[in-house]
């Protein structure tokens, strides 16, 4: 595992951050209050993948932020710990996914590119995202408490085949990825249609 996610802290956890998929939910939130600055990390972990897909939850329909009171001495805390994860170089990154059909109409896997586009403090990039959006008549998803901007260039739809496009704000620890034949079926499902933001 820290060959494929390049982490080596992996070893030096004290707890894994998915039990509570087996139901552990109450026991693994005590856990993370006992260990604030890994609870920090957990949390960064799924802010950011939600950022670039906010069905990315780690724990199921709710996200960890929402079980964390800033009223309550050790929530606040690890919310503390969160914030400084935070406080990192971000990026604005370019996200597309495609949600295509087989020959014989079942759904493929999910297609995705990632790019990387800029890089700078988390104000300045949802500042320039916001600017170039409204500038372009598109709404932008903005978190002010924690800096995430989001802009939907094609939202999700129901039915398949469809692509999915938009550009997000998130702490600059995604790399960049793209499947070797994603152009070739971006394009071919789209006619070629681009971006409608000067951002990339």
């Amino acid at each position: 595992m820290r060959d494929r996610y390049n982490t080596a802290r992996l070893d030096r956890e004290t707890f894994c951050c998915f039990p509570v998929s087996m139901g552990a939910l109450p026991a693994h939130l005590e856990r993370m209050r006992s260990h604030p600055d890994i609870a920090g990390e957990v949390l960064r972990l799924e802010y950011t993948a939600m950022s670039l897909n906010p069905n990315a939850r780690l724990y199921g329909r709710r996200n960890l932020l929402e079980l964390f009171a800033p009223s309550r001495p050790r929530d606040r805390a690890c919310l503390e710990a969160f914030e400084r994860e935070l406080d990192v170089p971000w990026a604005l990154y370019h996200v597309r996914r495609l949600f295509l059909l087989s020959q014989t109409g079942k759904r493929r896997p999910v297609m995705r590119s990632i790019e990387r586009v800029d890089t700078g403090r988390s104000r300045q990039l949802a500042r320039r995202l916001i600017t170039v959006s409204d500038r372009h008549g598109i709404d932008v998803e903005h978190d002010p408490l924690y800096g995430r901007a989001r802009a939907w260039l094609r939202p999700r739809r129901e039915a398949w085949p469809m692509a999915e496009e938009l550009f997000v704000t998130a702490p600059a620890r995604v790399i960049d990825k793209q499947e070797d034949t994603f152009e070739q079926e971006w394009h071919a499902l789209l006619s070629g249609s681009a971006a409608r933001l000067p951002l990339a």
